[in-house]
């Protein structure tokens, strides 16, 4: 195995950082009658469900290759977002505002994770985070398509299986609108590193 540089603790750092926000930003979304309850619309229920499972999953492959690189884990929410998210979910009164949350994180945390894969000096680690970071992105084409759908208005449309004849035209692609993966709000290395 490849011994980890310096550099690693915090790109892995932050990484978690960014997953730490996201899941308890997830379990509180799950709380809302919405989000996770009963009038939950069941995509969005079930996204935020696997969502959290991933997330502890990628919580804990991090804290190890963290750990692996000799750094403390960072158990803290990222510096940067953890304020927006504090401010977006006392304003969260729907199933479109659940969605909205939820992509404005996994989009920064599939492309923090999708830079890191590049960065990383360990190719297992290389190898773990490109699995989260597929994951992550995974995430947010599914977020992207949901808001679409709840866009038109017609929630009818977040089914599964889905009325295919009632989709719009977008919903198809919505989920996949970069030829190539970006990577410009990838949060620098060092925002959640442990000071």
């Amino acid at each position: 195995m490849t011994a980890p540089a310096p550099a690693d603790v915090p790109i892995l750092q932050t990484a978690s950082s960014l997953v730490e926000l996201t899941a308890d930003t997830y379990a509180s979304l799950q709380a809302l009658p919405f989000g996770g309850g009963s009038s939950a619309l069941a995509p969005v229920r079930d996204l935020l469900a696997s969502g959290v499972e991933a997330l502890g999953r990628a919580r804990t492959d991090l804290a190890a290759a963290t750990r692996d690189a000799g750094g403390r884990v960072q158990t803290a929410p990222d510096p940067k977002y953890a304020p927006v998210v504090e401010q977006a979910l006392p304003t969260v009164r729907g199933p479109g505002d659940v969605v909205g949350l939820a992509l404005t994180l996994e989009d920064v945390l599939a492309q923090t994770l999708v830079r890191d894969v590049v960065e990383l000096s360990v190719p297992e680690v290389r190898r773990t985070v490109a699995g989260h970071a597929a994951n992550s992105a995974r995430r947010k084409a599914l977020l992207l398509t949901l808001q679409t759908l709840l866009a038109t208005g017609r929630a009818e449309l977040v089914a599964v299986p889905p009325d295919l004849l009632a989709l719009p035209p977008a919903a198809g692609t919505v989920g996949f609108p970069d030829v190539l993966f970006p990577t410009e709000k990838a949060s620098p290395a060092d925002e959640g590193a442990v000071r």
